[in-house]
């Protein structure tokens, strides 16, 4: 029998062959391995963006449903015809406040002093800078002449410059591209860009201004921005200024107020009850003057200013007889001398929602401290504040009431929505920040962000 050998160098090459091919084999699977793990944790994040894209639009919309609900019943507020005051309004917006939507829920809140409140923010709770005096900015915390003095030049219509003042010759002095706007600012991230003005004094420790004490806004020195802490929100000038109030929005009908100057005669009888042919005459030729307003009524007895107008003579104002009460109270609540086409005028305070310490930085009352005293404790035994303007001559003389009328008022025409969506299953968070006004049928957005 024949044995058969194999030789030993054969052996080895085929040794050798057969290694390369598991290598090669090995290489194979690793690559496939490793593609595989590539398509896998591919998908697993195309996956996890997917759960978060949806968990964000939960979120978001959940906090679109806070808003949308607060301009329903704000609506409905409106459409009920009947005298209501900050504190009827506020409370209703406070009922829908909270809910949930779809595996997800908003809430909406707001600061009130450092204290934070379940409700929309009311504006005319505090004091619109394109109605403060240069003495009433400089109670502000931090403010100096030279800034209230530009902060006066950027919001009024001109290029003159007042003392101390910014034009737009300074800010090119600068090689700043900012130019004043020559008319009423618009919000308070424009105001930063006053010559002279600081982001943190009017911020605070609220950088993203959305009246909410969030996280990082509470934290001392952890994140930015720098805070004390103290579970309390300091917002700096924007806890006492505003941009959104906004003044006379719809009348009490619901609908749009009547311009005294295009009114006729027939249409100011319609909202004004018993006027008389003369009265008529005297009002509508008062509400067609330059640079008027409507709360001059309340001051000055009507045959007073159909006289100082000089289109009647002393007999016909001696047959005149001065509004009731009632009257001026239907004039306020219907009418208005501002052309809708000039815009939105920049809202007064609301008596009935105003921090007692806000009344500070408005110069009639703070050179009579006792009149605030007598306001908010009117206001606070009175189980529904102030309904109407005309309960307010309950408190002081006609004359005294129509000094102090350019400057408060019983009712807000503007409220901030501050809503934050929570997806209930990733606890992700979206926040939609938005302005809405009761100046008109449905009620406006003017200014909405997303964060």
């Amino acid at each position: 029998m024949n044995n058969c050998v194999i030789p030993t160098r054969m052996t080895a090459q085929a040794i050798h062959r057969r290694g390369f091919a598991i290598v090669v084999v090995l290489l194979a699977v690793s690559i496939a391995a490793a593609v595989l793990m590539a398509l896998q944790s591919s998908a697993f994040r195309q996956a996890a963006a997917g759960r978060e894209a949806a968990a964000r639009v939960r979120a978001k919309w959940a906090a679109r449903a806070g808003l949308e609900a607060t301009i329903a019943r704000l609506e409905h507020e409106i459409q009920a015809t009947e005298p209501v005051t900050a504190f009827d309004t506020i409370d209703a917006l406070a009922e829908v406040a909270a809910g949930s939507l779809e595996a997800a829920r908003w809430s909406i809140e707001s600061s009130d002093g450092g204290r934070s409140l379940e409700a929309p923010e009311d504006p005319h709770a505090k004091v619109n800078i394109n109605r403060m005096t240069v003495d009433d900015m400089l109670q502000l915390e931090g403010m100096t002449e030279d800034v209230a003095a530009a902060i006066v030049d950027w919001r009024d219509f001109d290029e003159t410059v007042t003392e101390l003042g910014a034009e737009s010759g300074s800010y090119a002095q600068q090689d700043s591209v900012r130019v004043p706007r020559n008319g009423f600012i618009k919000s308070l991230g424009e105001l930063e860009l006053v010559l002279g003005i600081e982001p943190e004094y009017v911020r605070g420790e609220d950088w993203n201004l959305n009246g909410r004490l969030d996280p990082n806004e509470n934290d001392g020195d952890k994140s930015w921005p720098s805070d004390n802490a103290d579970d309390d929100l300091d917002a700096g000038w924007s806890a006492i200024i505003t941009t959104e109030s906004v003044d006379e929005g719809l009348a009490l009908s619901g609908e749009p107020r009547l311009f005294l100057a295009e009114a006729s005669k027939q249409e100011l009888a319609g909202i004004v009850e018993d006027l008389s042919p003369l009265q008529i005459d005297a009002i509508l030729s008062y509400g067609a003057q330059a640079g008027i307003a409507l709360t001059d009524f309340i001051g000055t007895p009507l045959p007073n200013l159909a006289l100082g107008s000089g289109q009647f003579n002393q007999s016909e104002v001696a047959a005149m007889a001065a509004l009731t009460r009632d009257q001026i109270q239907q004039l306020l609540e219907g009418a208005t001398v501002y052309d809708s086409e000039d815009g939105p005028i920049p809202g007064r305070i609301n008596i009935n929602s105003v921090r007692e310490e806000i009344l500070d930085y408005v110069e009639p009352f703070r050179q009579n401290p006792s009149l605030i005293d007598r306001l908010m404790a009117a206001r606070n035994a009175r189980a529904q504040g102030f309904v109407t303007f005309m309960d307010l001559q309950e408190y002081m003389s006609p004359a005294q009431l129509g000094q102090l009328a350019p400057y408060i008022d019983v009712q807000s025409n503007s409220y901030r929505v501050v809503s934050r969506g929570r997806d209930l299953g990733s606890g992700l968070e979206v926040e939609i920040s938005a302005t809405i006004e009761q100046t008109a049928l449905p009620v406006v957005i003017t200014e909405i962000t997303v964060r």
